[in-house]
């Protein structure tokens, strides 16, 4: 099983059912969850699959939202 995390900037309900259409059609309704009250707002994906982080990444900018890969946030700052 693949597992990823990603920090976002989806902080409310709203934000979340509007995204949520574009990470169902990417990964699927049970593969994925976001953590509102974590500080990172954190989106884990999960799959028996290869997951392709840049899909998860544009589906979440494509509902006017941003995700970076937890690991990737960690090189850059």
């Amino acid at each position: 099983m693949e597992l990823i995390s990603f920090k976002t900037n989806i902080k409310s309900v709203w934000a979340l059912n509007k995204v949520a259409p574009f990470l169902n059609r990417v990964v699927g309704a049970t593969n994925w969850q976001l953590d509102l009250e974590s500080t990172d707002k954190k989106l884990t994906v999960f799959s028996n699959s290869i997951i392709n982080e840049i899909h998860v990444e544009e589906a979440v900018n494509r509902a006017g939202f941003r995700a970076l890969n937890v690991d990737d946030y960690h090189l850059i700052y």
